[in-house]
């Protein structure tokens, strides 16, 4: 009687670190279905100009084939090497069950505190909970929430879903005399800029910084996936916002109005002309950043948008 055939073993998730440049980076998290800026190659370059933390970029590898990436920041102090993992990995194919804890076991095991190498590791569906505590992490931060704008849909579809305090002040806006200029960088870019880091001082915000930003934006490859769009009346700006694009997703990073600005609803303007843009680009969703249960405000302008809640992961060590 013929001897039965052991199943072949299923290939393992390799990691190659720091091998590819930012185009062949941007071009893999270009397939991604939902990128995320901190995965960005130019958030990562950002993060070096500012801070003491390198960043290093890995790419797992499945039959031979990329299914996901991720960058992980790291910095030595005396005998520690403390790593961080923003909203990572991003998967590039799907990935469940003993697949997916097999790709992130060898950071896992590699990131301990007891080898003096613990890792702040913020994961990105579909990480959850349960997977991460299979790999021996635990939460130390509550998760947030962000809000995204599907661009999918039509124009007519996306205004449909405008709350309707937003639309009517999103038509005020449209009805008045206010102007918007786009831009990819330049003099609004300085300006907004400026604006929002003496606004951030002032007020204490949390938000990132003028440096850190700009370090950004420099490093963003091409450069028009720096959308910067001022509101402007008779050529004196009244407010702006920066978008950066990220493979098939953007992100609303920076924003400021004045006085008169907020008083014409030129947030409201400035936004859905961004959406346009980005829909004209053939970009699939836009993140408007976390939901501040400090800032109330805030967040009921952008879940205005009509922008689903998404859950974010705790913070694991």
């Amino acid at each position: 009687m013929a001897q039965d055939r052991a199943e072949p073993a299923e290939p393992s998730i390799e990691w190659r670190w720091d091998a590819l440049e930012q185009a062949q980076w941007t071009a893999l998290l270009a397939q991604a279905p939902l990128p995320t800026l901190e995965q960005c190659w130019a958030h990562g370059a950002g993060i070096e100009q500012v801070s003491s933390y390198g960043a290093h970029r890995g790419v797992a590898y499945r039959h031979g084939q990329p299914v996901a990436l991720v960058q992980l920041f790291r910095r030595t102090i005396g005998p520690f090497t403390i790593g961080k993992i923003l909203r990572g990995p991003v998967p590039l194919a799907p990935l469940a069950g003993d697949a997916l804890e097999s790709m992130l076991r060898p950071i896992a095991d590699e990131w301990r505190i007891r080898r003096l190498r613990p890792l702040f590791w913020l994961p990105e569906p579909p990480v959850d909970s349960a997977t991460m505590r299979l790999l021996g992490k635990r939460p130390m931060v509550e998760g947030n929430s962000t809000a995204r704008i599907d661009l999918a849909r039509d124009e007519d579809a996306l205004r449909e879903q405008l709350d309707g305090k937003w639309r009517n002040q999103l038509t005020r806006a449209e009805r008045g005399k206010t102007r918007v200029q786009i831009d990819h960088g330049g003099k609004m870019l300085d300006w907004l800029l400026a604006s929002h880091e003496a606004f951030r001082r002032k007020e204490r915000h949390r938000g990132p910084s003028d440096r850190e930003t700009r370090a950004l934006v420099d490093a963003l490859h091409p450069k028009r996936d720096a959308l910067v769009l001022t509101a402007l009346d008779h050529n004196e700006p009244l407010a702006g916002i920066l978008i950066v694009v990220h493979g098939r997703g953007a992100t609303y990073h920076v924003a400021w109005s004045s006085a008169e600005g907020r008083r014409l609803h030129a947030h409201n303007l400035l936004l859905w002309r961004g959406l346009l843009a980005l829909k004209r680009r053939g970009v699939e969703f836009l993140d408007l950043g976390g939901l501040d249960a400090t800032a109330p405000g805030v967040a009921r302008f952008k879940l205005g948008t009509g922008a689903a809640v998404v859950p974010l992961a705790a913070t694991y060590l």
